[in-house]
């Protein structure tokens, strides 16, 4: 991504620069040239380096020491490594008493930066003022440790004090699998490093050229930035001996405070997208319970390993890799898409926040809108969060029992979901509405195991268009009734309580304009903390089900009007009279359906009144003990007319 490209580029300027002065000179009382001869004679004399210059002058009236053609070169590393520099003048040297030294003024011209066969870099004039660059007298690479030895240089680096650095210009190439990618950078400005913390850090206009199958892959921005660059940060969390006893104090540090990318465009053959502005603010790193250098440091010391040494070491550090990094939040805005087939795709934000193996705050976007083949869909908010992720240490036994043969326990590995949420979605399609909501909210919270004991559902503004029913038969009832959208709202509320093991649903309603509702509430009781834990045993938990209560209101809004009024025309009677009938008929009806006087005395009744003035229907079932839910499922599978009796059913209307 983005992000990491100009990260390394970062700790290739400083290591190049920390490179041109990373040993002290032989003592304070010696000229600079003596001082810069042995600084670069060490360097030559050590095992893993070969360094060289064609001539060093220095002018006394302006302290400036002027070092032509230096060449670094790497002389024991698989890859090899060289850095070459034309001219460096450097102003106002002086030693300090840590071996380190100073510089007034530094200005290096025709830089170069080549990593084998893998990238070759190209950097103008640099300049540098006040800069303070430690001893690296110390320092050793090991070859079978590189990543260690690379973490023990940039903790070195991030010692360095610089008051500014400048680059007027960077141009780069990498080489991948046979093919070279080429980036220009318009200039690379840093403000104020010190203490390991490097203020403000800018770089652009940046332009980046990679070959694909199909041609060229371009991406470019304007403006390239980051403020309150952590050095420490990353060290504490890479180097194992900053491990105190060599367990990771899991404390989050931020490393970037914020990284900016402004005007971000990425061009394939046949389109492009574009973007008004990329941020990552507070890109967070923490040690995990162990440090995980020793990982890098085998992979890159073996880069052949075989894949049962692999797939251990794998299953030993992934998961600590995952935990030691967190984002306080990413987002992009002002997002358009070009291709050929798309009319239009705009997505004004896209936003994570609050993202690490701990879990994810939130996972949204917004404003979009977009049209392809007569058909567009559009969203104020998409968005769900709240998650939470399962343990490090559980995944890793997960890995390991996977490499040996075991399967995982799914649920255990399942994360946690917090809220789901829709706000002004939309589907049209020739011009037309077909679907449509204005406002969904899911909420899940107090998790058993991987089940959430506390559900609710709020779904306002449900608006679907009719004529995209299929079924024959179906769309003439519609049609019929006089129906031509279905607007609806809908939610209900569902609610775990250990403490008597019930189960309620409450707060149901389902609300249908020109249609009616219903609204309703069960409890049930005897569900066990042991079932919810591990939902695979709920069949054999059904014995011990009871439902306790139960209420369902009824409300007309001209549904009943409106289907008299299509049977009447039907049988070619006025609404008035196939009304009456309908109602006169009830008791009946009702005795050859039901086979139930009792029950059949309190309903026809009511259903008689609501036809004849429709209002509401309140239907109660409150048996005096509670029943056991098989009891119930065997009545409705082998005679649904014992039901009422069974659950002690009353029925009521109004108004």
């Amino acid at each position: 991504m983005p992000g990491t490209t100009l990260r390394k580029r970062i700790v290739a300027v400083c290591f190049g620069t920390a490179l041109l002065v990373s040993v002290s000179p032989a003592s304070a009382a010696e000229p600079v040239e003596t001082a810069i001869r042995s600084w670069i004679s060490a360097l030559d004399a050590s095992p893993n380096w070969v360094a060289g210059f064609d001539t060093l002058t220095y002018d006394d009236a302006s302290r400036t020491a002027t070092l032509k053609n230096l060449s670094i070169r790497s002389e024991t590393l698989s890859t090899k490594i060289e850095v070459s520099f034309g001219t460096i003048a450097i102003t106002g040297y002086g030693d300090t008493s840590d071996g380190g030294f100073t510089v007034v003024a530094l200005k290096a011209d025709d830089s170069r930066v080549v990593v084998g066969t893998v990238s070759d870099t190209k950097l103008k004039t640099i300049t540098a003022d006040s800069v303070t660059v430690p001893s690296f007298a110390s320092y050793a690479f090991d070859p079978q440790k590189m990543f260690t030895s690379i973490v023990k240089a940039y903790a070195i680096v991030a010692q360095t004090s610089i008051s500014s650095l400048k680059i007027d210009g960077v141009d780069s190439s990498q080489m991948f699998e046979g093919q070279t990618s080429h980036a220009t950078y318009g200039g690379f400005e840093l403000a104020n490093m010190s203490k390991g913390v490097i203020e403000r850090m800018t770089m652009g206009p940046f332009k980046q050229e990679s070959p694909s199958p199909d041609g060229l892959l371009t991406m470019r921005a304007d403006k390239l930035e980051a403020l309150k660059v952590d050095l420490n940060a990353v060290v504490d969390v890479f180097d194992a001996e900053r491990y105190v006893s060599g367990v990771g104090d899991r404390t989050w540090r931020t490393a970037v405070a914020l990284e900016t990318y402004t005007n971000f465009s990425m061009e394939i053959p046949g389109g492009q997208f574009r973007v008004g502005s990329i941020e990552m603010e507070k890109l967070n790193l923490r040690q995990p319970p162990q440090s995980f250098s020793s990982f890098f440091d085998e992979l890159l010391a073996n880069p052949n390993m075989d894949e049962t040494a692999l797939g251990k070491l794998t299953a030993d550090y992934l998961p600590q890799i995952f935990y030691a990094f967190g984002i306080g939040a990413f987002r992009f805005t002002d997002l358009d898409v070009m291709a050929p087939d798309v009319q239009r795709f705009h997505l004004g934000d896209f936003h994570l926040t609050d993202f690490s193996s701990d879990g994810l705050g939130e996972f949204g976007i917004g404003d979009l809108d977009v049209a392809a083949d007569k058909t567009s869909i559009g969203a104020e908010r998409l968005a769900f969060g709240g998650m939470t992720f399962p343990s490090i240490d559980r995944i890793s036994a997960a890995i390991r029992a996977g490499q040996s043969g075991i399967e995982a326990d799914p649920l255990s590995l399942a994360p946690t979901l917090g809220f789901g949420e829709a706000i002004n979605v939309s589907v049209v399609q020739d011009g037309k509405t077909i679907g449509a909501l204005d406002r969904g909210r899911l909420d899940l919270s107090s998790y058993v195991g991987p089940v959430p004991t506390a559900v609710g559902l709020d779904m306002r503004g449900i608006n679907l268009d009719l004529s995209q029913v299929t079924d024959p038969k179906a769309r003439e009832m519609i049609a019929g009734l006089g129906y031509d959208r279905l607007l609806a709202d809908y939610g209900f509320k569902l609610n775990w309580r250990e403490a008597d093991e019930s189960l309620s649903l409450s707060d149901f309603r389902l609300t249908i304009k020109d249609v009616g509702s219903l609204v309703a509430d069960v409890m049930l009781t005897g569900l066990k903390r042991s079932t919810i834990e591990d939902p695979r045993t709920l069949e054999s938990a059904l014995p011990s089900l009871l439902f306790s209560r139960g209420k369902v209101v009824v409300k007309d809004s001209s549904v009943v009007d409106r289907v008299v009024a299509m049977e009447a025309k039907k049988k070619n009677q006025t609404p008035e009279k196939f009304r009456e009938d309908l109602a006169g008929a009830m008791p009946f009806t009702l005795m050859l359906v039901l086979k139930n006087p009792g029950f059949q005395a309190k309903l026809a009744p009511a259903l008689q009144a609501f036809i004849r003035t429709p209002g509401t229907m309140t239907l109660t079932a409150a048996p005096a003990t509670p029943v056991p839910l098989l009891a119930i499922i065997a009545a409705a599978q082998e005679d649904p007319r014992k039901l009422p009796d069974l659950l002690s059913v009353d029925v009521k209307t109004g108004e």
